[in-house]
């Protein structure tokens, strides 16, 4: 079994303890680093490889967002997910123009954190499920009417982080079936990929 190696960046530490102590359980996670410095990170990360980094987009005297920009240009196999006390509205963030790979909000339980990991694990997207996305204009909520029966069955089995392969398998369709119905739904919801499309969803398919 693979471990996980896993780096935690967060200006409060006691939080940063207590997710260290919850995930030092799982056999297949390893906690490498826990700090508090963004000078700091840099060195830990060019001295100590990790798969995930868990960061907090508020760490004093850095803009979160920029410097998961600066994370992600430098180690761009980094699977970066954001852990904050902030909606993205909060931050002036639109989802489909976040730059990490999983966003979640830490008033969310362990289990959200587990499935966050989960998909990072197999190289896929996570958005909480909490999350309140306020930027969903008229026009897309509009075309959300014109997705069709089996449209809007793929976009639910895509938000439970389901491949492409696996949804052809599961609905008796070819890979190819898929992948168009995949494109017509994000140019349906005018999604820039997979982590906007499963935010615009939450949206329309709660």
């Amino acid at each position: 079994m693979k471990k996980y190696k896993i780096g935690i960046a967060d200006d409060h530490l006691l939080f940063a303890e207590g997710i260290n102590n919850l995930l030092a359980k799982r056999k297949d996670l390893e906690i490498v680093f826990i700090t508090s410095s963004v000078s700091e990170l840099f060195d830990l990360l060019k001295n100590n490889p990790i798969d995930i980094l868990m960061l907090d987009v508020n760490i004093p005297p850095y803009n979160g967002i920029e410097l998961l920009k600066e994370l992600k240009h430098t180690y761009q196999k980094l699977k970066i997910m954001t852990l904050t006390m902030y909606q993205p509205m909060d931050i002036g963030l639109t989802m489909s123009k976040f730059p990490g790979d999983a966003y979640v909000l830490k008033i969310s339980g362990m289990q959200i954190l587990e499935a966050a990991i989960l998909h990072l694990q197999n190289d896929q997207c996570y958005l909480d499920p909490n999350i309140i996305e306020n930027t969903i204009n008229e026009e897309i909520l509009t075309n959300k009417l014109k997705l069709t029966k089996r449209e809007k069955e793929i976009v639910s089995l895509i938000k439970e982080g389901k491949t492409t392969k696996e949804i052809a398998a599961q609905l008796f369709l070819s890979e190819l079936t898929i992948k168009t119905h995949r494109k017509n739904i994000s140019e349906k919801l005018d999604s820039k990929g997979i982590a906007d499309l499963i935010s615009k969803s939450n949206h329309f398919f709660k």
